[in-house]
């Protein structure tokens, strides 16, 4: 085989695992695979048409990313989670969260103002609009990553910024779960509104109990939820 061929084979298993990836991922964190349910090859094969290399390369990548558990050589399940584990990562959030915040803040420039206005418009039209239940949950996801990333990104310390990511991507598969399981009580986009505010007026101190109270409420949601499932 030439080496053409041979890049060009290699280029395309990529593409593939990534999708096996992305399409596995969406379906953990919203729930249509459940925590403890076996991955089996075979019914992957059939949920995705994806071979079965790009899968297992796939899971392995989930496994990083604590959403997949391996169990030795019988494969691989969906990674429960508990109340313990989200009290956990909503601390740990809301810790890196603030403290990446109160350094965005006094670095922010005119540029980062209004990429945080821009984000908070966007997310604004889909939180006051007709109401669109399930389907808009991904869409509600990806919208409130953008204006809580804008938030943080005049951050001058890098590393922080990438741990501050990772535990926000981590949250989302408890943020769906809570908003599929509980019934929504809270003015989000209120509190979404207050952040924007406190962050434009310069005012660290009140940006940060902002957060944190926005964050400890989603917590509380997320553990309601997690309980309404049976687990503890």
């Amino acid at each position: 085989m030439s080496k053409t061929s041979l890049m060009r084979e290699a280029g395309e298993e990529k593409t593939t695992s990534e999708r096996a990836y992305r399409l596995l991922r969406e379906d953990i964190v919203s729930g249509a695979l459940a925590p403890g349910q076996k991955l089996k090859i075979e019914m992957l094969r059939n949920r995705y048409d994806i071979g079965s290399g790009p899968l297992r390369e796939a899971m392995s990548r989930l496994a990083g990313d604590h959403l997949v558990q391996i169990l030795g050589q019988r494969g691989f399940v969906v990674a429960d989670f508990t109340v313990q584990d989200a009290r956990e990562i909503g601390d740990l959030r809301k810790l890196v969260e603030a403290e990446a915040l109160s350094l965005s803040i006094p670095n922010g420039d005119t540029a980062w103002e209004e990429r945080i206005i821009t984000t908070f418009h966007r997310l604004e039209r889909l939180e006051t609009g007709p109401e669109r239940g399930v389907e808009a949950l991904a869409e509600w996801e990806q919208l409130n990553g953008a204006f809580h990333e804008a938030l943080v990104a005049a951050c001058p310390s890098v590393w922080l910024l990438r741990t501050r990511a990772g535990m926000f991507k981590h949250h989302e598969r408890f943020r769906r779960l809570s908003r599929l399981r509980t019934v929504l009580t809270r003015d989000i986009h209120g509190e979404h509104r207050a952040l924007m505010e406190a962050a434009l007026d310069k005012d660290v101190a009140k940006s940060q109990r902002v957060i944190r109270t926005h964050i400890e409420a989603t917590t509380e949601a997320v553990i309601n939820a997690i309980k309404s499932l049976g687990v503890s």
